[in-house]
């Protein structure tokens, strides 16, 4: 008996944690990535942030006094390879001592001015750039990376084939997965092709095309290990017998420097 005892509790325990992490984080947090030097001088430099809410609570004028003891940053780890450690934990401390204006879920970019020690003047001033379509500053150990990690034929009918993806981002940097415009067409785009092998090659028929949407909550910032899920409907009026293979590419339109350019389809046999 009591051994069942302890077994109802420690179930109920990890009941509860798993939960609580479904809830995802229930304080006060910033996330911030994308960095950029947009000036630098002998004593100071300036960076560039998108910073989102990935808390729970409004941070803002009137809650400034409970976040300033518990907020928790934390900075893009593809930031921290780069010669940033030096400036870290002044641009931590920076931070710390900021008036945030943002609700749970909001993001939006901001430009801080650091001043630079003394004994750390004349060093290099880090520039990152973690995708967005700019290849400027590419570094291969703080990029993005898209991976077609799950691609599922749900159903078919002689008109059409429906499937199920999911992308995740495997790289050390964050990634807009939804761009400035009003409209799609700077999204991240999914395209579909009708092959007859599970190997891309110039033969391939394009099928159809769509343009990732969603991160709400994020303001379409995809973060290191993060994943985005998707439907879509592929018209098989282009497909021949010949072709039972569909190719599915994320990132199609090729607007984001990645790490590995070759990890971004998936295919699925649609006979």
């Amino acid at each position: 008996m009591k051994f069942l005892h302890v077994l109802i509790f420690t179930i109920f325990f990890l009941s509860s944690i798993s939960a609580q992490n479904e809830k995802g984080y229930e304080g006060y947090r910033v996330y911030f990535s994308n960095a950029e030097v947009i000036s630098s001088k002998k004593k100071s430099f300036k960076v560039k942030f998108r910073q989102t809410n990935t808390g729970s609570k409004l941070l803002s004028k009137e809650t400034r006094a409970e976040y300033q003891d518990n907020l928790i940053l934390k900075v893009d780890e593809g930031i921290k390879n780069t010669s940033i450690a030096q400036y870290e934990k002044l641009i931590i401390e920076k931070l710390k001592n900021e008036k945030f204006n943002l609700k749970p879920g909001q993001s939006e970019s901001a430009e801080y001015k650091i001043k630079i020690p003394k004994e750390l003047r004349g060093k290099e001033v880090f520039t990152v750039n973690t995708g967005g379509g700019n290849n400027n500053g590419f570094n291969r150990k703080l990029c993005p990376d898209l991976v077609m990690d799950s691609l599922v034929l749900v159903k078919k009918d002689p008109k059409n084939a429906y499937i199920k993806f999911k992308i995740t981002n495997t790289g050390k940097g964050a990634i807009n997965i939804i761009g400035d415009k009003k409209n799609v067409e700077d999204n991240i785009m999914v395209r579909a092709y009708f092959a007859g092998s599970p190997k891309f090659s110039r033969g391939a028929i394009p099928a159809d095309e769509m343009y990732l949407k969603g991160l709400k909550e994020t303001q379409g910032i995809l973060f290191p290990g993060e994943s985005i899920s998707g439907e879509m409907k592929i018209s098989r009026k282009k497909q021949t017998k010949y072709n039972k293979v569909l190719i599915v590419f994320v990132d199609a339109n090729q607007i984001v420097m990645e790490c590995n350019e070759t990890n971004n389809r998936d295919s699925v046999l649609v006979k």
